[in-house]
């Protein structure tokens, strides 16, 4: 058998207040060939145009299906469509053979167990520029239809695992933290924030997402795994219909079978080549994030691709030959070697401002809102010293997945163009582990927010003591601040670093 070489990574997650308060984006600051333009700037941040009931409409039950069928599909069927017919099939861009996706619908109309929905993604799909969160972000509209059309509210269960401004990568790393093990549907919104590589080999922004998948489908509740894609639409102009990963992912859905829909196929027509009151940009979008209108789509899409899943089951039930291909293992990563972490820990929120030892001249504080966190130790005084303690937990794996007791440290912090940016020195303390310094400037030139990284080769050597990793704000700075904010560490062992690396394709 040919053995793997096993690389063990920690990545130490170091970002400005912008970080989590705004979706990252390809880092190509010139418009691409056929960028179209919209016909008018975006509105006000947050200025909703409301969606018009007078395009909502409902399919209705197919005829000539018995009783009992027509009696499934009913409560399904209860639900108001803005999307016209055509582009509701449109959006469909991949069912598959849905395996996984027809047996989890197939138990959700038995009725007989609690179904969990997941979904992980950026900032829009936690629902920011949404009128409500929690009622109409899209996330929101679907469980909430899928509670309506259960045999009683409480067989439905869902979990928003999204995380603002963050790509495929970062949750390569950080999956525990935002999905149940046991979730039986998980939705994959990362399209906008993985930003655009055109190439189809060595991509890293599909190489994250192949790593991603293979992480979701290998979970203990092996659950349907479905691709929400959605269009690159800025300020005043949209990308070309090509400028997305959406296209060659749909490689990555064909392979696992994955089905996927797509918001930038459903509406383009509607706008682009036959523009439509009620489906423009400027009414789907504000400057990046979908609006109620966008939310409304996006569920749409949902809901269309799980009522064709169970009219499909009543012509084709589920067979055991079916079900049985869950328990067969993946098969090797479509791109060569591309193997998800074999185990990740990611201290974030509590779990790092438990790890820190030293803290004078930071404070530990919450950025954002309650329902946006941004949680992390933030400093702006020359000399502070943030020490985080990297103990038990990390040790096992680090000797496990090290070779000779050397592994990389991946250090990730926000280049900014803001005036408060400054710089600082990481290093390891000695004793239990030692690395050369890195210095990491936090300020860039350029009226840009981008997400870099460093990578340090530290030697932990002596087993029996905690590494300790020190964060020193200096003195120097390029700006006239000298803020810094520390918000994560993550421990993985892995085959390939590449997911932790596709992060150089975005910005904020």
């Amino acid at each position: 058998m040919r053995s793997i070489s096993v690389t063990t990574a920690i990545t130490v997650l170091f970002c400005s207040k912008f970080l989590f308060s705004t979706v990252l984006v390809c880092r190509a600051s010139s418009q691409p060939k056929g960028t179209v333009f919209r016909p008018s700037c975006p509105p006000k941040l947050g200025t909703h145009a409301p969606v018009d009931v007078n395009l909502l409409w409902s399919k209705t039950v197919p005829a000539g299906m018995s009783e009992d069928a027509a009696g499934q599909l009913t409560p399904l069927f209860d639900y108001k469509f803005l999307l016209p017919q055509e582009s509701l099939r449109a959006g469909l861009s991949y069912t598959g053979a849905a395996r996984r996706l027809r047996k989890f619908v197939q138990d959700f109309l038995h009725g007989e167990k609690q179904m969990k929905i997941g979904v992980v993604g950026g900032s829009i799909s936690v629902g920011m520029h949404a009128s409500k969160v929690g009622v109409t972000d899209w996330f929101s509209t679907v469980v909430g239809w899928l509670s309506s059309s259960a045999k009683s509210a409480e067989k439905v269960k869902g979990r928003n695992g999204c995380r603002p401004a963050t790509p495929s990568g970062y949750m390569v790393f950080c999956l525990e933290n935002s999905v149940d093990p046991d979730v039986d549907l998980v939705f994959v919104e990362y399209s906008l924030n993985d930003g655009y590589e055109d190439k189809i080999t060595e991509n890293s922004i599909i190489e994250a997402k192949e790593q991603l998948i293979r992480r979701l489908l290998k979970l203990p509740g092996k659950p349907a795994v479905v691709l929400l894609q959605v269009g690159h639409v800025w300020g005043c102009y949209i990308h070309p219909f090509f400028y997305t990963p959406e296209d060659i992912e749909g490689a990555l859905a064909a392979y696992y079978d994955v089905s996927s829909v797509s918001q930038r196929t459903s509406i383009y027509l509607l706008n682009v080549h036959k523009p439509t009151e009620g489906f423009l940009f400027d009414q789907v979008y504000d400057d990046h994030h979908p609006l109620d209108v966008g939310h409304k789509i996006m569920a749409d899409l949902v809901v269309h691709l799980i009522q064709e899943v169970a009219i499909g089951l009543l012509i084709s039930p589920v067979t055991p030959a079916e079900v049985s291909v869950r328990d067969v293992p993946l098969p090797p990563p479509m791109h060569k070697g591309n193997l998800e972490p074999m185990g990740t820990t990611c201290l974030v929120e509590e779990k790092f401002a438990d790890i820190a030892i030293a803290t004078e001249g930071w404070r530990w504080v919450n950025e954002g809102t309650d329902i946006k966190p941004k949680w992390g130790f933030v400093s702006t005084v020359p000399g502070s010293e943030l020490i985080v303690r990297l103990g038990d937990t990390a040790r096992d794996d680090v000797i496990s997945g090290g070779s000779n007791g050397t592994f990389p440290v991946l250090l990730q912090y926000l280049l900014s163009y803001s005036s408060s940016m400054g710089k600082a020195v990481i290093d390891c303390l000695g004793g239990g582990c030692q690395c050369k310094q890195a210095m990491a400037d936090g300020y860039i030139p350029d009226k840009v927010s981008v997400t870099s990284m460093i990578q340090l080769d530290v030697q932990w050597s002596a087993h029996d003591t905690p590494c300790d990793l020190r964060v020193t704000v200096l003195n120097e700075t390029s700006t006239e601040g000298h803020k810094f904010k520390v918000a994560g560490v993550v421990l993985a062992v892995t085959n390939s670093l590449k997911s932790a690396f596709s992060m150089k394709n975005w910005e904020v």
